[in-house]
């Protein structure tokens, strides 16, 4: 069955009761909408607007939804049916957008796959797809996957761009059916793809709307909306997050035309008059840091919300300085994939001067710390509506007999109810018995000043078992010895925390597509001739 659609009716609130989710008792929004289509259709208040912007070429949101309108229509004459299982593979572009609303509107299971992937990966996750469609961008190989129906962005775009006559239609789903599939980053192993229902993906998207206060039941017409710039892959989390959440607020999402460079970045500040940038520590750094940001005009960016990783203490402290309209709202979030969605967030005075404080849980959160130490600090569980369904083609559960799901961090929180990450529970480094938290020396090694970037790791030792060692990317100009700064760590750290082997570069660390430091490459490419 499906509906046209006309006006939007959805209606979004902010009054949290009790409910089931997964079985298991949760917190949850009473007012919500139940289909991620339905975030389509109350966008089209702001119809008028421009909505996204990629080098040059510019949609407002009427145009947007007409372009998916006819794309919808399409995958219906080609046989799609809701719940369909599609695979959609492609980098940050106006078709990306374009296909993932249309296979909403079709209420297809949309398996957001990495457009970096090697030709083997993306194989492996269509076996574990088994997609009826794949929607792909030109550039990318097609899985080897026999009975698919391939569509190239390209199609897309002809399909989109054409004149035809194609009502909005959404296809009845219910709030617990698979809409989206987001893949872990696998930095270890083969990525898992990690189901998220229509109830959780929205649940995630009211968290964040309703402690900004811009829920779409909030925002009087003329609210002007935030302009954008989307520099995680949609892909991921957090860029796709950011995507819906300005298109249901009235704003602007601006693209980079290629891949992560600083320098772009910059240029579309000044260029876009951009607000809101959101990204990872690692790709913040590099644009603050980079040797031209003073030739550019970014007054405009008040918001800076960064995610994915630790945010150093020193960092925040840069973009602030960099940004100084910005300064009461460089934020922190919190969130995990197997939750689908933030935790917690915090911004200005919250996490300032607060080293590791990721913010508060959002409303509809609950964490608890398991086995906490001393001082403590204990693993965090998080037990919210956001969460995903599983991996899917494995029956794993995720979750524990009462709804909590671990995370793998190590946390804390303040008698005032902030959560502070204090470390990984797999990323420590044993040392002669002495467990050697990685963040904490990198936290300490990153505030000296011709420090850019830094991986800590652990190698093989014959006599300690593992040795503490530092991957050091300087800053651009920069002097340093390992003498220097092996003293400047010994006057912060332990003495077994001081790392006793050193790789100082000039290159930068490699990342995986959320901006995440690749360790296990760290550690691979580590040069014998630099290891002392």
């Amino acid at each position: 069955m499906n509906t046209t659609a006309t006006l939007p009716t959805v209606r979004w609130g902010t009054q949290v009761e009790t409910g089931t989710v997964n079985g298991h008792p949760c917190r949850m929004y009473a007012q919500r909408p139940r289909a991620m289509g339905e975030l389509l259709l109350d966008a089209q208040r702001w119809a008028d607007r421009e909505y996204v912007v990629q080098g040059e070429r510019r949609l407002t949101g009427g145009e947007h939804a007409a372009r998916v309108a006819r794309v919808a229509a399409h995958l219906r004459t080609l046989g799609i049916r809701s719940g369909d299982p599609v695979l959609l593979l492609g980098f940050n572009q106006i078709e990306w957008l374009t296909s993932f609303w249309a296979l909403q509107c079709c209420g297809a299971m949309v398996a957001l796959g990495n457009a970096w992937w090697s030709e083997h990966e993306l194989n492996d996750a269509a076996d574990l797809v088994q997609p009826r469609f794949v929607l792909t961008a030109d550039s990318l190989p097609r899985p080897a996957h026999e009975g698919a129906t391939v569509l190239t962005f390209s199609e897309v775009r002809a399909i989109a761009d054409s004149d035809t006559d194609a009502p909005l239609v959404l296809d009845t789903v219910d709030e617990e059916a698979p809409a989206v599939v987001i893949f872990s980053s696998g930095t270890t192993g083969k990525a898992k793809g990690l189901v998220m229902s229509h109830r959780g993906a929205i649940a995630n998207i009211q968290n964040l709307m309703a402690m900004t206060g811009r829920l779409p039941s909030e925002l009087d017409p003329s609210h002007p909306g935030t302009v954008s710039l989307v520099t995680m892959p949609l892909f991921h989390l957090g860029g796709f997050q950011i995507s819906i959440m300005t298109l249901l607020s009235g704003g602007k999402v601006v693209f980079l035309k290629r891949k992560f460079e600083p320098l772009e970045v910059l240029e579309l500040m000044q260029q876009e008059r951009v607000r809101a940038w959101g990204s990872v520590p690692t790709m913040v750094a590099r644009v603050v840091q980079h040797e031209r940001f003073a030739e550019f005009d970014t007054k405009s960016v008040s918001s800076v919300q960064m995610g994915g990783a630790p945010i150093p203490h020193e960092l925040r402290e840069q973009v602030g300085r960099a940004f100084p309209a910005s300064r009461k709202r460089v934020g922190a979030m919190y969130g995990l994939t197997e939750v689908g969605g933030v935790l917690a967030t915090g911004s200005g005075d919250d996490v300032q001067g607060r080293p590791g404080c990721v913010g508060r849980p959002l409303a509809t959160v609950e964490i608890r710390l398991a086995n906490p130490d001393a001082s403590g600090a204990g693993e965090i569980m998080a037990r919210t509506p956001t969460a995903t369904l599983g991996y899917l083609g494995d029956s794993t559960k995720l979750d524990d007999a009462d709804g909590w799901i671990a995370s793998g961090d190590l946390g804390r929180f303040d008698e005032e109810g902030r959560l502070y990450i204090t470390g990984r529970a797999k990323d420590m480094i044993i040392r002669g018995g002495e467990n050697v938290a990685s963040v904490h020396v990198e936290r300490c090694l990153r505030t000296h000043p011709a420090v850019a970037e830094v991986a800590v790791v652990g190698l093989p030792h014959s006599d300690l078992g593992e040795e503490v060692s530092a991957a050091v990317v300087l800053r651009p100009g920069a002097t340093v010895t390992t003498e220097e700064l092996r003293a400047y760590a010994a006057s912060q750290l332990a003495r077994f925390e001081v790392p006793s082997r050193w790789w100082l570069r000039h290159e930068p660390l490699p990342t995986n597509a959320t901006g995440k430091v690749l360790k296990r490459e760290v550690v691979a490419a580590w040069p014998e001739e630099v290891s002392v």
